[in-house]
């Protein structure tokens, strides 16, 4: 994941910062994974209700 940044925009200028991307980034694909909607995923993030998969979702 980090790679593809870096590619991008030639890096981070911070380790906070890798590690944020790197956290949402592994949200967004957690949620693809479970067929949920990208964009669903981060308005109910942003409304305090986060995608939580459970085992019987996949």
């Amino acid at each position: 994941m980090v790679q593809v940044k870096q590619k991008v925009s030639g890096g981070f200028r911070t380790l906070e910062g890798a590690k944020r991307f790197g956290r949402i980034r592994g949200y967004l694909s957690t949620a693809r994974k479970h067929s949920k909607n990208v964009f669903e995923a981060i308005r109910d993030a942003f409304d305090g209700i986060p995608f939580i998969p459970s085992p019987e979702t996949h």
